[in-house]
């Protein structure tokens, strides 16, 4: 079994993070082993990325938690320390191979604001007003959705980065954990960021 991560191709995204409950009996829960937190690095054609899991519960309560990041994602000085080798961590992701998950994703997305539609929520409340002397603009803000499987966005001018905003992305579905799990949740969240974000249909690409 060879665990497939994502490769962060194209697009925006730069961390996207699954964690749900992993679903079926009492029996088929139990037998999957709890896993400590271990984090590996892998390449991608992106650059390097950093993978970390693990698996978390008691009784017949069973938690995945995988989250996949480019590396430049984060600070100079909180890079994610590196314990194991990628082999050790996808033997974690393989325990649940099979189960159905109920499971949250997270996205967390860099674009430029000159890529968002003219009309779009985000770049209007950005964009900075003028009256007078007086100037004025939102440098941060968190939008809520119901009936939706999206259920907040958030974004945020970064401030060493002022061309560019951070848009964190949270939903939630009902999946199997496979091979290509996080592959899977990676496709998912971009195409929420393109609906919800970028206001292209599913048909159109980045």
């Amino acid at each position: 079994m060879e665990i497939v991560l994502p490769e962060f191709e194209g697009g925006y995204c730069r961390l996207v993070t699954a964690c749900g409950e992993l679903l079926g009996s009492t029996a088929q829960r139990k037998s999957i082993r709890t896993a400590k937190s271990k984090v590996a690095r892998y390449r991608t054609q992106s650059g390097t990325a950093l993978v970390r899991a693990w698996i978390y519960g008691k009784g017949n309560m069973r938690y995945l938690h995988v989250d996949c990041a480019l590396r430049e994602y984060f600070p100079k000085d909180n890079v994610p320390k590196v314990t194991h080798t990628k082999a050790e961590v996808m033997r974690i992701i393989e325990r649940a191979v099979g189960h159905d998950i109920d499971v949250s994703i997270i996205g967390c997305f860099e674009v430029p604001m000159t890529k968002l539609p003219e009309g779009a929520i985000i770049r209007l409340l950005s964009e900075e007003q003028k009256t007078a002397n007086i100037s004025m603009k939102m440098t941060n803000g968190t939008f809520s959705l119901t009936g939706a499987p999206i259920k907040r966005i958030d974004w945020r001018e970064l401030k060493d980065k002022k061309s560019l905003l951070h848009v964190k992305i949270q939903g939630d579905i009902r999946s199997t954990v496979s091979e290509k799990y996080m592959c899977e949740m990676w496709e998912w969240i971009n195409t929420q960021f393109k609906l919800f974000v970028l206001g292209k249909s599913r048909l159109e690409k980045t």
